[in-house]
């Protein structure tokens, strides 16, 4: 009786250290997609700036964002002027709408596209330190458009001579509530560790197969928990996207340029954990298919 039970333990003890490699499998795999397109699109300098750049160069967004800057300025030298008499009130907005219209104009030109490249550069250098050594991300998500001020200030006091008061504005905005600082740290020296993550995940998934007998199935298992662990990381990265996104409505230049930002960089997320789904569906699949093969050929034998 002894010598017929034992078995069944052990093959119930390898068919879970089959499922648990099968997980860490699939956990390796989605941390390290997770993680080479977080160094590759936002902790890359250049590499945010690529995948970001479309935003700030759309002539809409630069329309929108140069108006806001200046709703949000008190532009002091037109703003308050109300002199009772209406012909000269109706001239001191048109001044002003002139102005603006001025500075929109100048400022979606393509010749100053440094400017708006300067914003993505500023706020990257803000709250992303380069390496772990570099020294620690602050607390809170800023968003620095400094450089879009100056070029509205020097144009419209140019143009028209008026004072649109930016010099006054702090426009280095710190978005409070959302925490960013401990989440960048972790990342910038979770990547460093990204690359023995395909070597890890790779013997977990052969150490899965070679543990139990039900090798197809087991491969399968893999490739299932490769599906589980990548939508699970998705997931949690929308979330915070949108954390993130709504926390920055407490200022309309910083909302406007993180939900504009953050929306890039959530597609193009989307888009690269879709990719490693199916590729880890593959896998699930063609276990799957092995498993009944198996199991035809072993029946009809």
């Amino acid at each position: 009786m002894s010598s017929s039970a034992s078995p069944r333990p052990a093959a119930v003890v390898r068919a879970l250290a089959s499922a648990l490699l099968a997980v860490l499998a699939g956990a390796g795999f989605a941390a390290w997609l997770g993680l080479s397109w977080v160094q590759a699109h936002v902790l890359s300098p250049s590499g945010f700036q690529d995948t970001a750049s479309s935003v700030v160069t759309d002539s809409g967004f630069q329309n929108e964002l140069v108006r806001t800057v200046l709703d949000r300025a008190a532009f002091s030298a037109l703003e308050n002027v109300h002199t009772g008499i209406a012909p000269l009130d109706r001239a001191a907005e048109k001044l002003r709408e002139t102005a603006v219209s001025a500075a929109q104009t100048w400022l979606t030109a393509p010749e100053q596209q440094g400017t708006w490249l300067a914003v993505l550069d500023d706020t990257h250098d803000a709250n992303v330190p380069v390496a772990a050594e570099a020294g620690h991300a602050p607390d809170e998500l800023v968003v620095d458009v400094s450089a879009l001020g100056q070029a509205v200030q020097r144009q419209i006091q140019d143009t028209t001579g008026l004072s649109p008061g930016l010099d006054t504005q702090n426009l280095t905005v710190t978005v409070p509530g959302v925490h960013t600082g401990g989440v960048v740290d972790a990342l910038v020296w979770c990547a460093q560790w990204r690359h023995a993550l395909p070597w890890l995940a790779g013997a977990c998934a052969v150490a899965a197969v070679a543990t139990t007998p039900r090798r197809w199935l087991a491969l399968a298992g893999v490739g299932l928990a490769g599906v589980a662990c990548v939508g699970l990381v998705l997931g949690v990265a929308l979330t915070a996207a949108r954390t993130v996104v709504d926390a920055s409505g407490v200022d309309p230049v910083a909302h406007l340029v993180v939900e504009r930002v953050v929306g890039v960089l959530r597609e193009s997320f989307v888009a690269s954990s879709v990719t490693g789904m199916i590729w880890a569906g593959v896998v699930a699949l063609v276990g799957v298919a092995g498993a009944v093969v198996r199991v035809r050929a072993v029946t009809y034998h």
